[in-house]
């Protein structure tokens, strides 16, 4: 009897649990004992990652969203002895354009430290999808609905964000299977940020969902469900093969030392 295996999640900015990812989370359930964990407390990417690392099991799958994800690439250099897989989804490696940077903090931090976030979170929240599903009411609800973070947990969390340096080049060291996941609509991360992390990324594969902006859970669950499902197969299966690989490698050494002595 297989035991179970730990996937974590991290969930993006301003998510304080795992409400984006309801339709993942009820299907690979059955594989996976999944926990989900959100730090407030960090004005950092590398804060927020020792605090993951503190929190999590010993050996784990990492599922990063967004802000998430810049946090599971640190994870994953700090602690690579610990993630078996690491999915990177609708995120960066830190190097933020300029432009993007000052949406953070014009569009966000001012309005978060001034007292007039809720005058504009509609505004971000409907950046968060392609233009076609822009005001989609459902996908905005579901959104809004798992934006209860503290007010100083997304300024934080905001900090971490506009704080970002890159870290591309040190991905070279993450010898993960990893899988990036990007909406092609994705307004607040292009497709060039998806290109630099595929480029120094050892075992990386990369999918591009049409018609679709930064939520891709939310916004094609079934296809996202059967993409990340897929994956994590196929990956333990080779995982499996490589170990009775190795175990049977061991017992053929062993038995031709007995027979030799």
């Amino acid at each position: 009897m297989h035991k179970r295996k730990k996937l974590v999640l991290l969930p993006g900015w301003g998510n304080d649990s795992d409400t984006l990812w309801q339709s993942q989370i009820g299907y690979l359930a059955e594989q996976f004992d999944i926990s989900t964990l959100v730090v407030t407390d960090q004005t950092t990417a590398c804060g927020m990652a020792r605090e993951v690392i503190r929190r999590a099991p010993n050996k784990f799958t990492l599922l990063g969203h967004s802000l998430g994800g810049l946090v599971a690439q640190h994870v994953a250099l700090n602690a690579p002895q610990r993630v078996e897989r690491l999915i990177l989804v609708s995120t960066f490696s830190g190097k933020l354009p300029k432009e993007t940077r000052n949406f953070f903090k014009q569009c966000v931090l001012a309005p978060l430290l001034t007292g007039k976030w809720s005058e504009t979170s509609s505004y971000f929240n409907n950046s968060c999808h392609a233009q076609n599903q822009a005001t989609e009411r459902t996908l905005l609800q579901t959104l809004t609905s798992g934006q209860k973070m503290s007010h100083q947990g997304l300024i934080n969390q905001t900090r971490a964000l506009i704080g970002a340096r890159d870290m591309s080049r040190k991905l070279a060291k993450v010898d993960i299977p990893t899988l990036i996941i990007h909406g092609r609509q994705d307004q607040l991360f292009n497709q060039p940020m998806q290109d630099m992390m595929f480029a120094y990324l050892p075992h990386c594969t990369v999918k591009f969902i049409d018609d679709c902006g930064h939520i891709p859970s939310l916004e094609h669950p079934e296809q996202i469900t059967q993409l990340v499902s897929s994956w994590l197969s196929l990956h333990q299966n080779l995982a499996d093969i490589t170990n009775l690989i190795d175990r049977l490698s061991l017992q053929l050494m062993t038995s031709g030392v007995k027979k030799i002595n």
